[in-house]
């Protein structure tokens, strides 16, 4: 058991650095209107009214 752990702990030739924010990352980088939509306020307002009106509507459906 003690071996494993050893060879887990001192071993990290299978891992691999890479640089955020490079294609090898994997991750999408937000656009310029992405980062808007996500901290304008008004559209969260709009986007909170949205979703509540859904809900509402499936909970008024459901007690029919």
């Amino acid at each position: 058991m003690s071996e494993i752990k050893k060879d887990v702990k001192g071993n990290h030739s299978h891992v691999q650095h890479v640089e955020p924010y490079t294609p090898q990352f994997g991750t999408m980088i937000p656009s310029g209107t992405q980062k808007f939509m996500r901290t304008c306020v008004i559209w969260q307002v709009c986007r909170f009214l949205a979703i509540n009106i859904k809900m509402m509507t499936l909970i008024i459906k459901s007690h029919h």
